[in-house]
């Protein structure tokens, strides 16, 4: 019979290995989703009422306003609270662009710039104009971004979010107070409505794209790694300003293009729609679904967007059993505080923690199969076969 001898061994059966997901597999899911979205939202314009349409819309608006907060708080640590201001700059420039010459004269808004007052983008087709008002919300809510962030994103912790909070206050003061550019506390009204489902579905497939594109880039580990200890991060030459910085102002481009969108969805802009209410309900949106993750982003702003209406029917009264209960105006926002609750309990790093709804749980499965691969097939994979194993010395700890 025959024996190995020095550093042979027996071969070894080879253990299939979890097979990664291809550019092609991903390509093609990716098409899917898009197609199934497109069919849902023709579904949604041909059937649902204008409420409903509306809804839906707002959803995806919520969408991008949390995965842009994910972005700067969920990938980088610093916590914003500040969010909300970026929001309502992209709204108000997109909205002074839009609006009729009529309702931007020397009478109405004195010290609006003359080239300003002139623009009329009336004569356009509605999907461009909102184009062009979104990007110029997003870039001047961007370019903000960047001045008010070179100082701020040096801080930490509590600071940080002290000192965004402040910016949010400066942001509402403005829009409160400057009558000549902004008409105050009346707002903006007469905003053309061309915000539609499909501008707001795609602008929040890009948003996601995106956001999902930088995590994965160097940019987004770096962003990642000094979210997670600012010290060791330093120490391998990450420079944290800069992805800080990054992170903040990618977030607000994208949040002020969602300020364009729900200014051009109700028709009109106030100070009022954007302050603390706005910002704490992001902020819970973005807790539930899970602070680091684009998905638990989008289903916490899909949830905590339509709950709300759909839990308005239970003010009105219900029956449970032999109980009849009258009209109990606000049980819904009393259920919702509960549930906020409970999962900062029970899931307190949010439904999804860092973890992301894709094409990953593809690799965890057999070529050809559906068995899960094992985790010693991807902590110890076997030896090549033509690759004998060095000799073993059993004496070598007693040494």
């Amino acid at each position: 019979m025959a024996t190995t001898t020095g550093g042979a061994r027996p071969a070894e059966t080879p253990v299939d290995q979890p097979r990664a997901v291809g550019t092609v597999e991903r390509l093609g899911a990716v098409a899917v989703g898009l197609i199934l979205l497109a069919l849902f939202l023709a579904f949604a314009e041909g059937s649902f009422n204008n409420y409903r349409v509306q809804l839906v819309t707002l959803v995806a608006i919520n969408a991008i306003v949390a995965v842009s907060l994910t972005l700067t708080s969920g990938f980088t640590g610093v916590f914003s609270l500040g969010q909300i201001g970026f929001m309502a700059i992209g709204a108000y420039v997109s909205a002074l662009m839009t609006l009729p010459p009529q309702w931007k004269s020397p009478r109405l808004l004195p010290d609006l710039p003359a080239w300003l007052a002139t623009m009329d983008l009336s004569g356009w087709p509605g999907w461009l104009a909102l184009l062009v008002a979104c990007v110029a919300g997003g870039a001047v809510a961007a370019l903000v971004a960047a001045v008010v962030g070179a100082p701020l994103m040096r801080l930490s912790g509590h600071y940080v979010a002290v000192a965004t909070m402040g910016f949010l206050i400066i942001v509402h003061e403005v829009a409160n107070n400057w009558d000549t550019v902004t008409r105050g506390a009346r707002g903006l009204a007469q905003v053309p409505r061309h915000t539609d489902l499909w501008l707001a579905y795609a602008w929040a497939v890009v948003t996601i794209y995106t956001v999902l594109r930088l995590r994965s880039s160097p940019y987004g580990r770096a962003m990642i790694a000094s979210r997670e200890n600012v010290i060791a991060a330093r120490a391998i030459g990450v420079d944290v300003l800069r992805v800080r910085l990054v992170a903040f102002v990618v977030g607000a481009f994208f949040t002020g293009v969602a300020g364009a969108l729900v200014a051009h969805q109700i028709g009109n802009v106030n100070p009022s729609g954007f302050y603390f209410t706005t910002t704490f309900a992001i902020i819970i949106m973005v807790v539930v679904g899970g602070l680091g993750s684009v998905s638990g982003a989008v289903v916490g702003a899909t949830v905590l967007t339509l709950a709300p209406e759909y839990l308005r029917d239970v003010e009105d009264g219900m029956d449970l059993g032999p109980f009849s209960f009258g009209a109990l105006y606000g049980l819904s926002n009393i259920i919702l505080a509960v549930a906020f609750v409970l999962v900062t309990i029970f899931r307190p790093r949010g439904l999804f923690g860092d973890r992301e709804l894709g094409l990953g749980i593809l690799s965890r499965w057999r070529r050809g199969g559906c068995e899960p691969a094992t985790s010693a097939a991807v902590d110890t994979p076997a030896l090549a076969p033509d690759v004998a194993a060095p000799p073993r010395d059993d004496h070598a700890e007693t040494r």
